[in-house]
């Protein structure tokens, strides 16, 4: 699966990053940040492995090594 089959093109709201948390896609979605938008870090866990996602204009949502 794709980040951008799961991930809009665009930082997230708190209301998606809720709807992230209630899907079966990641085992757990946090944050780093606590806007209710403009949340371009996010924490997912899949398979046990923690991935830090970061979105960026010019390259969408990609894993951050930092």
């Amino acid at each position: 699966m794709a980040l951008s089959d799961v991930l809009p093109n665009r930082p997230l709201t708190s209301s998606e990053v809720d709807e992230l948390r209630g899907s079966d896609t990641f085992e757990q979605v946090e944050t780093e940040e606590s806007p209710t938008e403009g949340i371009d870090t996010i924490i997912v866990t899949t398979d046990g492995t923690d991935h830090r996602l970061h979105f960026a204009p010019q390259v969408g949502w990609h894993e951050h090594d930092h």
